[in-house]
């Protein structure tokens, strides 16, 4: 599935360039950076990680706009890294689950104004994982422990996920907030291959420059 996913990603991304290349003197370009608040949820998070709470982390990136048509909408694909993951805690035991993804979004933009102001976008995104690692406390020996995924008998799923969000833009520097969910599962017990009914749930607040 994850080699599907791939190449859906790499055919939609090759069809946005061939339509930037095609409108070059109207495509703008430029930078995404903030903060991202995720968390976990799903069937399986209560048996598997106990309490779930939020985790603070970076995302940021880069985006091409390309404008369709005159009434304010655009495509805009990106290339973003995100740290997601959340919080977790049972009796004697409480961590923190790190998921780090390469994410192409594949966003539909539509602009109040052509020079700035409100702005609304939506779309998927194939987000990659690229490292996976789990750092937690024994509260009973106040010893704290660090693993990768792998070393406890999981793996990270290549996921689809959505996003959607708002924003306001003045000159080349805009403030948006995004939420951006799950669509599949993200974790999965290697022995058995089965995958865990986990998913992230990430709100972002995001600062972006235009070239």
């Amino acid at each position: 599935m994850s080699k599907f996913f791939r190449a859906a990603s790499l055919v939609v991304l090759a069809l946005g360039l061939t339509a930037m290349s095609a409108q070059a003197q109207q495509k703008t370009m430029g930078l995404i950076a903030g903060v991202d608040f995720s968390t976990l949820t799903g069937s399986d998070v209560n048996s598997d990680f106990g309490n779930v709470s939020s985790k603070t982390g970076f995302m940021g990136g880069l985006f091409v706009a390309v404008p369709l048509g005159n009434a304010g909408f655009a495509f805009e694909p990106e290339l973003l890294y995100a740290n997601k993951g959340g919080k977790y805690s049972f009796s004697t035991t409480s961590g923190t689950l790190s998921l780090n993804y390469f994410s192409i979004p594949l966003m539909f933009r539509w602009n109040q104004k052509t020079t700035g102001g409100f702005y609304l976008l939506a779309g998927p995104q194939i987000s990659f994982n690229v490292g996976c690692h789990d750092n937690y406390t024994d509260s009973e020996t106040s010893t704290s422990f660090s693993q990768s995924c792998s070393d406890a008998g999981v793996s990270a799923n290549t996921v689809v996920t959505g996003t959607f969000g708002a924003g306001f833009g003045k000159g080349k520097a805009s403030l948006e907030g995004r939420y951006n969910w799950d669509w599949g599962n993200a974790l999965k017990i290697d022995a058995t291959n089965t995958s865990l009914n986990v998913h992230n749930s990430v709100w972002s607040i995001l600062l972006r420059f235009t070239k």
